[in-house]
């Protein structure tokens, strides 16, 4: 909304006030007579989702078909993380044979990528709420795919351990996904949006043991990397062109650059433009200060600490199938592919 003068109309939009004393009682005309839309601070005005003309543009806003084609790529992205973290266990006999080294050894690999994405999703959640979803969640595909081919082209097995580690860092996972919920849902109907995306969790840890079990039985080892490789390029192709941006404060962002733009309002400012450039308003403190919220929940709230309790508990369950199923089967001289559809009941 642009600001004018109260004593010389004249002015046109942009141009510098003439006067202090213009500049005061146009602060005061501000105040009284501007609309609950917005909200002014030195001299520009910042659009908030209160602009009946901008909530139109958020995840709010977007028809039920957009935001259930949003979820439904994100379910995708969500397997296609899950699955990197599951069928690492179908290259373990392989890699001890290659490298020489035990099994107990060979599944460090798995053990240091769960830790490392525990760790990763909290590092991306300060950036997402800055930069926006849609290129995180593009940054960390493109870095879970590079660190494949350390693992898919290793001589040994502390390149395999160190390319799951990396992987695992630079997985968003949840903390992305999740927000993108939160962004096009009320709390009041989140909940049918959010079964849908922690299903995918659990249907990656599933569809890993079922391929890679035709893996173990059939070709390399090393095509358990493959197979991770060109499951993410995929999802991140479809991902780049079909999700569009869906946190609140870059979309507001656009809209005022737009109109900005324009010409429609050059005093129009999104409320992350309004506090400065990126590094202004991400410094060290504060970023250090968001990735250990999730922490201090866990540790001061009892509810946050037994609902992450059951969630490892069950992804426990899942892990130790993963490695339990091919012993107890084995037994009855079930192959590795029958062992991995055993996972489909």
């Amino acid at each position: 909304m642009a600001i004018f003068s109260n004593h010389d109309n004249s002015k046109k939009v942009g141009q510098p006030a003439v006067s202090e004393r213009n500049v005061s009682e146009n602060d005061i005309s501000v105040r009284e007579t501007s609309s609950l839309t917005t909200q002014r601070t030195n001299l520009r005005v910042e659009l908030t989702a209160k602009d009946p003309t901008a909530a139109a543009k958020l995840g709010f806003a977007f028809s039920d078909t957009k935001k259930w084609l949003i979820l439904t790529v994100i379910f995708w992205v969500q397997i296609s993380m899950n699955y990197n973290a599951a069928i690492y266990a179908n290259a373990v006999p392989g890699m001890s044979k290659d490298f020489g080294i035990s099994h107990f050894q060979a599944r460090l690999g798995q053990m240091a990528f769960l830790v490392s994405y525990g760790f990763g999703c909290e590092f991306w959640a300060p950036f997402s709420e800055e930069l926006g979803r849609k290129w995180i969640m593009q940054a960390s595909l493109a870095l879970v795919n590079i660190f494949q081919l350390p693992c898919m082209l290793s001589t040994g097995f502390n390149t395999v351990l160190a390319g799951r580690i990396l992987g695992g860092l630079s997985s968003a996972g949840g903390s992305v996904t999740l927000g993108m919920v939160a962004d096009m849902f009320g709390p009041e109907n989140q909940q049918f949006a959010m079964l849908y995306v922690v299903f995918s969790s659990c249907a990656g840890s599933v569809a890993a043991p079922i391929v890679g079990g035709f893996i173990t039985q059939y070709l390399d080892w090393r095509w358990v990397f493959y197979t991770q490789l060109i499951f993410g390029v995929i999802v991140q192709v479809i991902h780049f062109f079909v999700v569009p941006e869906t946190r609140a404060s870059v979309l507001l962002d656009h809209e005022a650059a737009r109109r900005r733009k324009s010409g429609e309002d050059l005093n129009i400012y999104g409320p992350n433009e309004i506090r400065g450039s990126f590094f202004q308003r991400l410094d060290a403190k504060h970023v250090l200060k968001l990735m250990w919220r999730p922490y201090q929940f866990l540790l001061t709230e009892p509810v946050v600490a037994f609902l992450s309790l059951l969630s490892g508990f069950s992804d426990a369950l899942i892990f130790t199938g993963l490695d339990s199923f091919a012993l107890v089967l084995g037994r009855w001289d079930f192959t590795p592919s029958q062992v991995g559809l055993a996972f489909i009941p």
